[in-house]
């Protein structure tokens, strides 16, 4: 037989235009014998594709096979007529088994392709794939503490002392000397992975603490560089407040009211620190009102710090001096329209905390 369908298929080389039918239907049956695919064997001997078939069932036919008879493959059913009621519910079934479950895992799982998961999953079922989020632990107990001294903090902003009343909040931040990177929004154009330049970080990075003080009204005072290696405690703290702190909010608060914030940090809340802000400041918000674990409340950290941090860090620097002059920069160029705006979703942020019985607003 082999023989046989060589010599075929070596008169169809030489003698193509003189083939019968007959003779190419000859050739074709050696070939599926010889065990060839109907592509090949359309390709070589130079005929349809459809007359390969066609031979190839009426084989089948004449044995009474109708299996052998084709060799064409399982066509997948259209996505339409996938996802019916019976598929979207199994969908839905596996995800809440596995809400941080890939589409691309659920496509191999129900063995179905990525696309239609994703149709499913945005058109038939409308969720969205969102990032994990991190947020510190908070307990019951701070929960309630949260609750009750932010209600104390609304009452404290509806009903001022003074009307306009300038609010200044402060904050402390260490800053090291790595570029800063985000590894979710960070991108780089370019042709390949191999031109995205590598971001290297130091074990141990040298950094600097630095205090902010910013106004409601979008003033910023130029940050404060704690003594490396310093170790701030109430007596530190209260003098950075009186030869600091005190002057700056003098020269822009004048003569009219204003109110200090800052966190419980020990050395925030020591008695010492309490009684000179008492004797010195205007008015401040004390230890039972500024709510435990508030990050989300105070403006520093919600939005400038981020904008500091985004401008100063966008690249390494080789020297503590270095990266001080980069954060004074970033900080004095702070839009103060922003700023304002920023200050100005305080009491809403309150509000919101209070809505959410002292959990995380974000």
């Amino acid at each position: 037989m082999c023989y046989n369908y060589i010599i075929l298929f070596l008169l169809v080389d030489m003698a193509e235009a003189t083939l019968t039918n007959e003779m190419k239907r000859h050739a074709v049956i050696v070939s599926l014998a010889a065990g060839h695919t109907d592509s090949e064997i359309a390709t070589f001997l130079k005929v349809a594709r459809s007359f390969v078939f066609k031979v190839r069932t009426e084989l089948g036919a004449a044995k009474g096979d109708g299996a052998e008879a084709s060799q064409r493959k399982q066509v997948c059913r259209r996505s339409d007529s996938i996802r019916n009621a019976e598929f979207v519910s199994r969908v839905q079934s596996v995800i809440d088994e596995n809400p941080g479950k890939s589409m691309r895992s659920l496509g191999r799982e129900l063995q179905v392709d990525e696309a239609t998961i994703r149709r499913v999953v945005h058109e038939d079922l409308r969720y969205t794939s969102y990032a994990m989020r991190r947020g510190q632990f908070m307990s019951e107990i701070t929960k309630v503490n949260r609750l009750t001294r932010a209600k104390r903090l609304l009452n404290k902003l509806k009903h001022p002392e003074e009307p306009g009343m300038i609010w200044f909040f402060s904050d402390e931040k260490n800053f090291v000397q790595d570029q800063k990177v985000n590894r979710k929004n960070d991108r780089w154009l370019c042709k390949t992975p191999d031109d995205v330049p590598t971001i290297m970080h130091t074990k141990f990075p040298a950094s600097v603490m630095v205090l902010g003080v910013v106004s409601s009204e979008g003033d910023v005072m130029p940050p404060h560089f704690f003594s490396a290696g310093a170790r701030v405690n109430a007596v530190g703290y209260t003098e950075v407040l009186r030869t600091v702190v005190k002057p700056w909010i003098a020269t822009v608060a004048g003569t009219r009211p204003y109110v200090f914030q800052q966190d419980s940090a020990p050395c925030h809340t020591a008695r010492t620190t309490q009684e000179w802000m008492a004797d010195n400041f205007h008015d401040h918000v004390t230890p039972n009102v500024w709510p435990p674990s508030s990050p989300d409340l105070n403006p520093l950290d919600f939005y400038v710090w981020g904008v500091v941090e985004r401008d100063s860090n966008s690249h390494s620097h080789n020297t503590i001096t270095a990266l001080k002059s980069a954060i004074v920069d970033a900080m004095a160029n702070i839009p103060k329209t922003h700023l304002i705006t920023a200050c100005s979703r305080f009491r809403r942020r309150v509000e919101a905390v209070i809505a959410a019985n002292g959990g995380f607003i974000e």
